[in-house]
């Protein structure tokens, strides 16, 4: 009886979407089809195995507008849910959950309270998005499945790093916006790949790059292993030209983690490695770390008078927040600004966080990541599985990178970093679980 009416859906929507296709065949251009074909497919993968669209998340993440990788989680969270439901699953709980409902609600009362409601309600729908890829991912993932959204992670990277480098070496770089020549004479453009701000680019490159290097050591297969060779060296180039310093400090202290946990004994080799790699690097590149801290660099300059403003903001709005997005900052920074200094952020996740939705939100948001970390310690200690020791130990790395670059360059500004950032914390959440599933 229930193969009957199994079968009877079936052919029903099979019959509907024939219906469709042939409908829009006839009234629609050849284009439009082929992208109502596309999404129809998508839609059935997603359905029959829910990962598919996490999947598709990360290979989408640095080429296509972000509203539809958010479209893509709501739409495979639907499919998440009516799976556990049909299928009468429980749905597990992860130490990170109170955080995350917390710092849920205060978003939302920043959308609520917002100086520029609509913009908020937008952010809302990304960051949603995001928090409901964390859900899934921190929840139901194996680990075949944790080391194949990795791979993909990291082999995708390399394909938007290839990009950056070819452009920086074809000199298609669009304009010079990013380069300061006073201070940097010799620096003639930055690499920003698909991303289109090599800030940006160097953020999302330290957390794929973070990734490979902990899948390189985990490897035991010999091509795999000079695969990601070439991945890790591809993503280390292109975040080379970036020319983002905040991006290199960054990396260089992921890198230091996991090359610690892995084994205390390279720390003299790493440095001593460092200190001979100076004398091979680009004079461009050595110029640039001069200007690390100098008060000459017009962007550093810049900061400390950005965050001179952004602080009589947070004292107005300490508790409430000028809402979510960058919007309201920007609609709220022209009443604090000194003259002549605009910013579309405080150029300081922390401080930007806090404008944007209340230091509420900030320690609810902080209150996530060190749950995370404890989780990941829990994890490194007890762990048998090399897998999940080095995972865990480079998804800390890379937030832990981003989060110092947090002090000087609001990290968190582009949805696409934000939703690396998140995965990096579901990431450790799902190697807990799997770990906790495999001793039941």
């Amino acid at each position: 009886m229930n193969s009957t009416a199994n079968r009877r859906n079936e052919m029903f929507w099979l019959l509907i979407i024939s219906m469709v296709l042939g409908v829009s065949m006839i009234l629609l251009p050849t284009y439009t089809n082929v992208k109502i074909l596309g999404a129809i497919l998508a839609m059935v993968l997603v359905l029959w195995k829910t990962e598919i669209g996490l999947y598709g998340a990360v290979v989408a993440l640095p080429f296509i507008n972000f509203k539809y990788v958010a479209a893509l989680m709501f739409y495979t969270f639907v499919c998440y849910i009516w799976k556990k439901v049909y299928k009468k699953e429980k749905i597990h709980t992860t130490p990170i959950d109170g955080p995350l409902v917390i710092f849920f609600i205060v978003l939302v009362f920043s959308v609520v309270f917002s100086i520029t409601l609509n913009q908020s309600i937008k952010d809302m729908y990304f960051y949603s998005g995001i928090l409901l890829m964390t859900f899934m991912v921190s929840r139901d993932l194996d680990k075949k499945n944790l080391k194949g959204i990795l791979m993909v992670f990291a082999g995708v990277a390399a394909i938007v790093a290839i990009y950056g480098i070819f452009q920086y070496f074809t000199g298609e770089m669009g304009g010079h916006g990013w380069v300061d020549v006073k201070t940097n004479p010799n620096l003639k453009a930055r690499a920003y790949s698909t991303m289109e701000n090599p800030n940006i680019l160097a953020e999302y490159l330290v957390i794929a790059g973070s990734i490979s290097v902990a899948l390189f050591l985990d490897s035991k297969n010999i091509w795999r292993k000079l695969l990601l060779v070439a991945i890790t060296g591809i993503i280390f180039v292109g975040l080379l030209l970036t020319m983002s310093r905040g991006g290199w400090i960054a990396f260089a202290i992921s890198c230091i983690i996991i090359l610690t946990a892995e084994d205390k004994r390279v720390i003299p080799v790493m440095l001593l490695l460092g200190a001979v790699s100076i004398f091979f690097l680009p004079d461009v590149v050595i110029e640039r770390l001069k200007t690390i801290g100098s008060v000459k660099d017009s962007s550093n300059a810049y900061r400390f008078l950005i965050w001179s403003a952004s602080l009589g903001m947070l004292k107005d709005f300490w508790a409430s927040g000028v809402g979510l997005g960058y919007a309201a900052f920007i609609k709220a920074y022209p009443n604090y600004m000194l003259p002549g200094i605009k910013a579309a952020h405080a150029h300081n996740s922390y401080l930007q966080m806090a404008i944007e939705i209340g230091v509420f939100g900030l320690l609810a948001f902080l209150w996530g990541v060190f749950k995370s970390y404890g989780t990941g310690i829990r994890v490194w200690l007890k762990a048998k599985d090399s897998f999940y020791k080095r995972i865990v130990v480079a998804s800390m790395g890379a937030v832990s990178g981003l989060l110092f670059h947090s002090l000087v360059e609001h990290v968190l500004f582009d949805y696409r970093i934000i939703f690396s950032f998140w995965l990096m914390l579901a990431i450790i959440m799902g190697c807990s679980r799997c770990l906790r599933d495999e001793n039941l």
